[in-house]
């Protein structure tokens, strides 16, 4: 009896393990069930991947001598149209854009501020009295006079000052010759063939350049956001003489925010004018540059050719919708939600509307996070983003989802780990 006793006693006691065991095996599993990892969810994703912009340039009236090009800052770095037979020929006072390009490149300048200032020397004021004798663009300069960066860019660029090019050159490169051949190295490294500089104002007739290669100077001028309201200034304001016009008349008039004129005897007159265009997707700057026009008031006549020729390649612009909000993109597949209601679209946030030359894409690219951090999160939720890209530009719309992703349930887990 006693043998017996302790015989059903060992066999519960091993059933009791068993089970405890097994409870143990059981739970383990369910653990591991209800924490592992779970299956991706598959995004299926159809972007576009590229739109041309459809039709034709416009048809541009052309000076009936000399050489034209066009060009838009925004849109391309380069000159988008000219007349045929470019070559090099005196630019004058259109030189000053390079010059003006490589002060900034030297001592970039924020919007409102005025840079370092320059103290005028005895050799200042005498180069003003040398330019007058020889009847060139200047602005009177007295020795001790102080004078900031962008007031000596203001003279430069309103009132054509040869004189003051000859100093902010020095100020620069150290020396005329230092500066002459940083304005060569920048055309050669610009890839603006045809074009040579001889001196930082354009007096010399020596300083020669294409319509194409002045456009493309002027455009990448227009970027720089200073030099863009300087040019813009129907009047400035100088300490020693006090408020002066814009030799470019026609600036504040119209729809005409810049940028520069030039006249010598050897280039005739020399005009690159800026214009202002409104369009569907923004108002933009539109650049024309008209050389070597002669006859009388042919500094007159070049500005009036090229303010019509901004005007027509502005209006060439082609505007399309890139993006439009809420335009579906893909879907994002959730096993767990069954049959009904298994995915969540994939949405843009907002439209995007672009200004093209004829002929110029859009290339779009998406990058995905990864879409496991969106479970649990609420319609709205970012998946990623869409890159679109175009001449001069890109731009990032958020991909957004369309629903809730919950979790799944405890019981799924269970069935599906």
């Amino acid at each position: 009896m006693h043998a017996s006793f302790l015989q059903r006693h060992r066999t519960v006691l091993l059933t009791m393990l068993a089970l405890g065991a097994l409870a143990l095996t059981i739970g383990t599993v369910f653990e591991f069930r209800l924490h592992a990892t779970l299956p991706p969810l598959k995004i299926s994703l159809n972007p576009p991947t590229m739109l041309v912009a459809a039709g034709t340039q416009p048809e541009f009236h052309w000076p009936t001598q000399g050489q034209a090009a066009v060009a838009i800052p925004s849109l391309a770095a380069n000159a988008l149209a000219s007349t045929p037979n470019q070559h090099p020929v005196p630019i004058a006072s259109l030189a000053k854009l390079m010059t003006a390009y490589l002060v900034l490149e030297r001592y970039p300048l924020a919007i409102g501020s005025q840079g370092p200032t320059l103290t005028m020397t005895s050799a200042d004021e005498q180069q003003y009295y040398d330019d007058v004798a020889e009847d060139q663009s200047s602005v009177e300069v007295t020795a001790g006079e102080q004078l900031s960066e962008y007031q000596l860019l203001q003279a430069l660029l309103t009132r054509s000052a040869n004189n003051v090019a000859q100093l902010l050159a020095s100020w620069v490169a150290g020396s005329q010759r230092s500066f002459v051949a940083q304005m060569n190295q920048t055309a050669t490294r610009l890839d603006l063939t045809n074009t040579h500089f001889a001196d930082a104002s354009g007096f010399n007739p020596a300083t020669k350049a294409t319509a194409q290669a002045v456009a493309t100077i002027a455009a990448m001028d227009m970027r720089n956001a200073v030099f863009d309201q300087i040019v813009d200034e129907h009047t400035v304001t100088l300490p020693l003489v006090g408020t002066l016009t814009n030799i470019v008349a026609r600036i504040g008039t119209a729809n005409v925010v810049g940028i520069k004129s030039g006249y010598t005897i050897w280039s005739g007159g020399c005009a690159a004018i800026a214009t202002e265009e409104q369009s569907p997707s923004g108002s933009f700057p539109a650049i024309a540059v008209v050389l070597n026009q002669q006859g009388p008031a042919s500094l007159h006549h070049a500005a009036s050719i090229a303010e019509q020729l901004a005007d027509e390649v502005g209006a060439g612009v082609v505007h399309i919708d890139g993006v439009r909000a809420h335009q579906r993109i893909g879907s994002l597949r959730i096993p767990w939600l069954g049959r009904v209601g298994s995915s969540v679209d994939l949405t843009l946030t907002r439209s995007l509307k672009v200004a093209l030359w004829p002929g110029q894409a859009i290339t779009y690219h998406a990058h995905l996070t990864s879409a496991t951090h969106l479970i649990g999160r609420p319609a709205g939720a970012v998946a990623g983003y869409l890159v679109l890209s175009w001449p001069m530009h890109t731009e990032r719309i958020a991909i957004v989802t369309t629903g809730a992703i919950p979790p799944p349930s405890r019981w799924w887990r269970l069935l599906h780990a």
